[in-house]
């Protein structure tokens, strides 16, 4: 009963204490440093030895600015308590304030000589130093203990302080050390290197990554440094010359595998460098022996040769498409490769009539439920593209029903939607819109609010629902791949329009259109109309994100590009956009990103 008792008088003294600590915490973080004062004074009478409530009864004192009784008690407790090096830089930093360096440098040195009897102090030791940015001191105490004890952990401390004052060549060095010891530390460094490293080659970060990596090269080859340097010319965006170090690091693999170049391939195609792309995914497919990977490497390659084809390519595609398939054989195994080249036929040789002949054929192979669910949405499609509505919306129907609640079903309903909208029957396309806004999917939730209100508002405005037909047939005809027919309308509606609710959308429509036929110069006019004058509408955002992108990237005004993000940002936060417009912020603010 009395230990019992003795344990619970124990643990009110200590909550007491804590409670006490933290009430001098808040009393200094409001600026009434007296009452902390007093607190803290107790506490330190209480127990001398705990540093905590010493530091900060001591930086305390210099807030009242009585340095004179701050420098006595840490003196004391140096005497008391022992020659703790951290202490001593306290008191060091105290006379650099000062500006007695002398008497702060003797202090300094005492706590780097305590680091040479005892290398294990470099942390505590480089942190305190650190944390009055005398980064000089604490380089001479993690090189101290390097020297002394060179299984020390130190180079990360000695990597993140010369990145701090700037010294790339020294950072990369250190930072390199580490990674040769043990490989796999890359994966978990290189995000440190991302505070240095940009998509710009001639920066000096950049630039001291690279020597550093070429020099150990031909010193002392090793594939690790042909991987780094992989990554950083993938940072850079060039990813000619990431498959320089790649197809290096293929050559000298016992195990050959492919996987990396495929990904950087990927990586490329993402970039729309397709001539990179191209170039990869050709040597994957005269190298790689697995078959399925090899299955993927020609299906991925015929899709870069295609974005890559004018139309007097198309004939050659096609009869690789043919060559392939044949090789791999019609079934399940070729169906993607098969898809492919159906919408190959539909929407680049314009030939609708020859894709459903091939549609035809895929059928009659023993697919999965999954496989005809997707070809039979395909089809439905190509009957939109030839105005067959009723037998579209049959296919659409059938999808749902194959496989329903599902991403294809949901898909299936939107396409449903959107059909019923394209022929004017806008009351069947809310009643299927009106389940599809609490999609799971934000992206077809998004899509099926912004047709909803699309429809509902100007149906409100104007009973003819004139403007709305018009845009709906300018819709249908840019997924028919009638763009300038579609241009035409929509700039008649500009100009005429009944219902001021389409003139958002009609603006956005145009400069989608624009973008896609390159006409940059075009399409900002409209965009920079939707994020002044319809900001609050809710095609703000996608108009923020595309200025932000065409500024960035195409125009190269970062200044600009950042303006329209934090706009999306700050206005938008439900945005779909949202995440990556606050991760391109960032980048062209110069943060880090992980």
């Amino acid at each position: 009963m009395k230990s019992f008792l003795t344990l619970g008088l124990n643990f009110f003294f200590l909550l007491g204490f804590a409670q006490n600590e933290e009430l001098a915490e808040n009393y200094f973080d409001q600026g009434e440093y007296q009452k902390a004062e007093a607190i803290y004074a107790k506490l330190h009478q209480k127990n001398p030895a705990h540093q905590n409530w010493l530091l900060g009864y001591t930086e305390t004192l210099q807030a009242l600015d009585k340095p004179e009784k701050a420098k006595e008690t840490l003196k004391s407790y140096l005497a008391r308590q022992g020659d703790y090096p951290n202490i001593q830089i306290e008191l060091g930093y105290l006379y650099q304030k000062q500006n007695d360096t002398t008497k702060a440098n003797t202090y300094y040195e005492k706590a780097i000589a305590q680091v040479k009897r005892r290398p294990a102090f470099a942390y505590s030791v480089g942190n305190a130093f650190q944390k009055y940015g005398l980064l000089d001191f604490a380089i001479q105490t993690y090189e101290t203990a390097q020297q002394i004890e060179p299984k020390s952990n130190n180079k990360i401390q000695l990597a993140k302080i010369y990145g701090e004052k700037g010294q790339y060549l020294a950072m990369f060095e250190s930072y390199t050390d580490l990674i040769i010891e043990n490989p796999s530390y890359f994966q978990i460094l290189n995000r440190n290197f991302s505070q240095y490293i940009t998509a710009h080659p001639e920066n000096e970060a950049n630039q001291a990554f690279r020597r550093v990596l070429l020099q150990r090269i031909q010193k002392e080859p090793d594939v690790i440094y042909n991987q780094m340097l992989s990554w950083l010319y993938v940072q850079q965006k060039d990813y000619a010359k990431a498959f320089v170090q790649e197809k290096a690091i293929f050559q000298r693999s016992a195990s050959r595998y492919s996987n990396r170049i495929f990904d950087l391939a990927m990586i490329a195609k993402e970039q729309d460098d397709f001539s990179s792309a191209q170039r990869m995914l050709e040597f994957v497919v005269d190298n790689v022996s697995d078959r399925r990977e090899w299955r993927s490497a020609q299906r991925e390659l015929l899709i870069v040769k295609r974005h890559l084809a004018n139309p007097s390519d198309y004939t050659k595609i096609e009869q690789e498409y043919h060559q392939v398939i044949t090789e791999i054989g019609r079934g399940r195994e070729s169906f993607w490769i098969q898809k492919d080249e159906v919408e190959f036929l539909a929407f680049q040789k314009l030939n609708s009539e020859a894709a459903l002949e091939q549609i035809k054929t895929i059928y009659a192979q023993d697919l999965l439920e999954k496989q005809v669910a997707e070809l039979k949405l395909l089809e439905a499609d190509l009957k939109v593209q030839q105005s067959n509505f009723n037998q579209a919306l049959l296919l659409y129907t059938q999808v749902e029903k194959m496989i329903p609640n599902s991403d294809m079903a949901r898909e299936a309903k939107f396409k449903v939607a959107k059909t019923s909208y394209f022929t004017g029957d806008f009351d069947w396309a809310l009643t299927q819109l009106k389940v599809l806004k609490t999609s799971a999917s934000q992206l077809t939730a998004n899509d099926a609010l912004e047709l909803s209100l699309l429809i509902k508002d100007n149906s409100l405005e104007d009973s003819t629902q004139a403007d709305l037909k018009r845009v709906a047939k300018a819709d249908l005809l840019q997924f028919q791949n009638k763009p300038k027919q579609a241009l035409q309308i929509l700039e008649h509606v500009l100009s005429d329009y009944k219902s001021p609710s389409i003139v958002d959308d009609v603006l956005l429509r145009l400069a989608r259109l624009h973008l896609a036929n390159s006409e940059i110069q075009k399409a900002i006019p409209s965009l920079q109309r939707i994020v002044t004058e319809y900001s609050d509408d809710i095609l703000a955002d996608e108009a923020n994100f595309l200025l932000g992108q065409l500024y960035s990237q195409q125009l190269n005004e970062p200044e600009k590009a950042k303006s329209y993000f934090e706009t999306l940002i700050f206005n938008h936060p439900d945005s779909i956009y949202f995440v990556e417009a606050r991760k391109r912020f960032r980048m062209l603010r110069g943060d880090q990103i992980q």
